[in-house]
């Protein structure tokens, strides 16, 4: 299986193409929720394959069990019914090798099969609680009547890879007054030939919802099933012009898009970007601002079309370093922040970079523990975003301003679009071209070896200029994985701020903080509730390390904003 980033790139920028085709073989889909609010909600599926010709103990469709540490439903073996012009497909369930990603399940034909093959299941949504480990939005979830998640969480997809002709629609007999039934590539019923992984890899949302704009829109949509506390009317108008935007300047006009919200129960705020859309959940009680969700939203859209061929722990530097750059370069270009906004979000990252305890973890290394480790996760944002930085600068300086890192990144998307080769090599070969090869190498190199990245001086200068700035790394004081699903404290750091504050490997966490947003801000201490055997206890502490090397940007408040260049 192809690492899960490099199927994001595959999907990301996807454009629905009507079906006109007669070769591909026809998928229909049918989805029929029934929201009730308790133990009997369900999610309806049922697929009709057009004659795939399988032959007894060939795998019929498959669906993950687990995917980066999200949970799906189990899946016993009766789960799936299917049926063909003979009648009823015994079908047995084989699990696939676990990937670091997750593992996977297949069903399996007992005879051969003739004509079209009829698949049919209900999907109950995930279960969820304030104790909930925050995570990609891949699961289905159950919402004010209706239900939101990716294709990860519930949808079977065959095993055939295609494309398809697929026709995609709902059934919406059961479901609330005024549901919508909407889809990542468009509103009630779709037709579009596709990969069957882009069924997994997009988002599905349906229920009495309200949009902007309020009716459905060819090129951008944004829709909300809860009221939330902040104006999505405002979010969603600044997205589009946003969206807009970033189309043109990746040459991607005429596209749609689709933004989709949902609640979180537990702590946290995040966003995962998938096939021309992106979803993402907010904690009410945090009342999250329009301003504050800006820059979310914004990298997750810039995730649409910057991507790089490779595996995930080779490439997620520029994948996640592209979006980390546009999604703020684009929107100061596009006036949608100030300049002043630019600079406490250039400073947060920058923050977040060099106080990541992992920033001297080589790339490999890193990627080893992107599944596990929150923290991470991080690594290619920060790592990626400062190397560009370089880049930018030193393509700049060798061209005496005429060409810079927007010219390398636009090829590498045209070559994607093109379907030409566009991996690493290709952007050494590019970069090379612009500053010299021996140059460019070196420079990558140092970057994916862990070298520590410091901001070039000469790039925004004279409106920022960098500035030394120790910062004190993130340090949990145990195992990350301690705060997953079983909520138990392992691997305790002896002498760590964990340690002295009372914290004990075996302690039950009853409740804790909300560890990304502390870890983005050295000021703030981690609160836990602890049950040790009959004893509750409430410790606090500053997760943080003895001060490391860091940098900053800092405006000269003569300089007008004439002056800047991003």
């Amino acid at each position: 299986m192809r690492t899960l980033l490099a199927a994001f790139a595959a999907v990301a920028s996807f454009s629905a193409v009507p079906a006109v085709a007669a070769e591909p073989p026809r998928l229909d889909i049918v989805l029929s929720p029934h929201a009730t609010g308790d133990a009997a909600s369900y999610l309806g599926v049922k697929m009709t394959l057009q004659a795939p010709g399988l032959k007894a103990g060939d795998p019929l469709v498959r669906l993950p069990l687990k995917l980066v540490g999200i949970p799906t439903p189990t899946w016993p073996e009766d789960a799936l019914q299917a049926r063909d012009d003979q009648g009823p497909i015994a079908l047995s369930k084989a699990e696939e090798p676990p990937t670091p990603q997750g593992v996977y399940r297949r069903w399996l034909v007992g005879r051969a099969t003739v004509g079209d093959v009829v698949v049919s299941y209900h999907a109950p949504p995930r279960k969820i609680t304030a104790t909930t480990n925050n995570g990609p939005l891949f699961d289905l979830r159950e919402e004010n009547g209706g239900f939101a998640g990716s294709g990860n969480g519930f949808m079977a997809t065959p095993l055939a890879g295609g494309p398809w002709m697929v026709h995609l629609s709902w059934d919406l007999s059961a479901a609330a007054p005024g549901s919508r039934g909407i889809w990542s590539l468009g509103e009630g019923a779709v037709d579009a030939v596709l990969p069957s992984e882009v069924l997994q890899f997009s988002y599905y949302y349906v229920g009495p919802m309200r949009s902007y704009p309020a009716k459905a829109d060819p090129g951008f949509d944004f829709y909300w099933l809860s009221d939330p506390p902040f104006d999505p009317n405002v979010l969603g108008e600044k997205m589009k012009a946003l969206y807009g935007s970033m189309a043109a300047f990746f040459d991607d006009q005429g596209g749609s898009y689709r933004v989709f919200v949902r609640q979180n129960p537990y702590l946290g705020t995040g966003g995962t970007g998938l096939a021309r859309s992106f979803m993402f959940g907010y904690h009410a009680p945090a009342k999250p601002t329009v301003d504050s969700l800006q820059g979310l939203l914004a990298h997750e859209m810039a995730h649409t079309w910057p991507a790089m061929q490779g595996e995930h722990g080779e490439t997620s530097w520029y994948s996640e370093g592209t979006a980390e750059y546009y999604s703020t370069v684009l929107s100061w270009r596009a006036k949608a922040i100030s300049t002043e906004g630019l600079l406490k979000t250039f400073n947060e990252r920058a923050d977040a970079y060099y106080s990541n305890p992992y920033v001297r973890a080589t790339s490999p290394e890193a990627a080893k523990k992107f599944w596990t480790d929150p923290v991470a996760q991080t690594v290619p944002y920060g790592r990626g975003w400062t190397y560009l930085q370089q880049v930018d600068a030193a393509i700049r300086e060798a061209s005496k301003g005429k060409r810079s890192l927007d010219d390398v990144v636009k090829e590498i998307r045209r070559r994607q679009v093109a379907e030409q080769p566009y991996g690493i090599p290709v952007w050494l070969e590019l970069v090379g071209h612009e500053i010299g090869a021996e140059k460019a190498k070196a420079h990558y190199e140092f970057m994916v070896g862990g070298g520590l990245l410091v901001p070039p001086s000469n790039l925004y200068g004279p409106c920022l200029v960098v500035e030394k700035h120790p910062v004190r790394p993130f340090q949990l004081g145990f195992a990350r994985a301690s705060l997953n699903d079983d909520r138990v404290v392992r691997d305790l750091e002896p002498g760590s701020a964990a340690d002295k504050a009372g914290v004990r490997d075996g302690d039950v966490i009853v409740e804790a903080g909300d560890v990304n947003a502390i870890r983005k801000d050295e000021a703030l201490a981690l609160k836990l509730t602890l049950r040790r055997g009959e004893t509750t206890t409430t410790v606090s502490y500053l997760p943080r390390g003895a001060p490391v090397e860091g940098y900053r940007w800092a405006r000269d408040p003569k300089i007008p904003d004439t002056a800047c260049r991003f």
